[in-house]
């Protein structure tokens, strides 16, 4: 009766551990950065919603410039959203 492992079977359990972890740890790390982005999409929607939120309580226009947009709150709350132009005229 054998009371321990060989050497060769502590390898070949290494070898597959680290086949494992080498095929899936692109996918850990895609997966984390989607969810970053998604992290930050949702923290600019919530940036928003306060915005709005602050421009009906003061009954104040304001304009914001969220992920690439720029918006315009009305001081009704009325969201109206249009593409940043880059241009300097």
């Amino acid at each position: 009766m054998r009371k321990a492992f060989t050497l060769i079977e502590l390898l070949v359990v290494v070898v597959i551990l680290t086949l494992v972890m080498a095929m899936t740890a692109p996918k850990g790390a895609k997966m984390l950065e989607s969810f970053e982005r998604s992290m930050q999409n949702t923290k600019e929607r919530q940036k928003l919603s306060y915005e709005r939120s602050d421009a009906f309580l003061q009954a104040k226009e304001k304009n914001i410039d969220i992920l690439g947009f720029s918006y315009h709150i009305s001081s009704k709350g009325v969201i109206t959203q249009y593409e940043k132009s880059d241009d300097n005229d």
